[in-house]
């Protein structure tokens, strides 16, 4: 009866000690909201971020950006527990030359910054921030990446499940139909394209998105 007592006894302690840990010692997250053309019609895309007002980020980072190709380039601005980055990432594990990313002091909580993003044609893209060109890198593996192919817009967070903020959104989505740079169209319900949520560590709950629109994309993210 005691050897049972005591095993009972050092269980109890364990769900208590387990049940008492702050919600930040709950794991980590990684995860994302995705607005994506169904189409591979596009070589470049244009928009607005409108910043949260309220960004709490205890570690890791949250994110706001923009893509072309699937899975290829992706490009916008992040915050960590240091402030806003902007960055440009077109196949980051294959080498340094296709990352670059850095602190932004003019970008505050509640900012609006103008993002374009585009595919160059030559095996390049280029980012340009508030209209002026912040990077240009070539893309690893450019043949992955389409003259014309799906773009995307993306909220994602990666942390141990502390970070918030209030609502982001992006506007004045515009989508670059040619590869000239000569037409550009609005991304509207006109346009097809999915509403994806993305969970990226395996075996931990998804991040607690709430999706405002899909088009454009606005969301916040709470705590868990």
């Amino acid at each position: 009866m005691k050897k049972w007592l005591s095993i009972f006894s050092v269980s109890l302690a364990f769900v208590l000690m387990i049940s008492s840990l702050p919600a930040s010692a709950a794991g980590p997250r990684h995860g994302a909201i995705v607005t994506q053309t169904d189409e591979a019609k596009w070589s470049g895309i244009s928009a607005d971020i409108v910043l949260p007002k309220t960004a709490n980020i205890k570690n890791g980072y949250a994110d706001w950006y923009l893509g072309l190709g699937s899975a290829v380039v992706e490009s916008g601005i992040s915050k960590t527990s240091s402030g806003y980055k902007v960055f440009l990432g077109s196949g980051s594990s294959s080498g340094s030359q296709y990352w670059n990313s850095e602190y932004d002091t003019s970008i505050k909580d509640g900012a609006r910054v103008n993002l374009k993003l585009i595919n160059n044609g030559d095996g390049t893209v280029s980012l340009y921030v508030n209209g002026k060109l912040r990077y240009k890198q070539p893309v690893a593996n450019p043949s992955r990446l389409k003259n014309l192919d799906v773009v995307k817009m993306v909220h994602g967070v990666q942390d141990n499940g502390a970070n918030s903020y209030s609502q982001a959104s992006f506007s004045n989505v515009q989508l670059r139909a040619d590869t000239t740079g000569s037409v550009y169209k609005k991304w509207d319900g006109t346009v097809k394209s999915s509403l994806l949520r993305k969970n990226l560590e395996s075996g931990a709950p998804a991040p607690t998105f709430t999706v405002h629109s899909s088009i454009p994309l606005s969301t916040t993210l709470s705590a868990q």
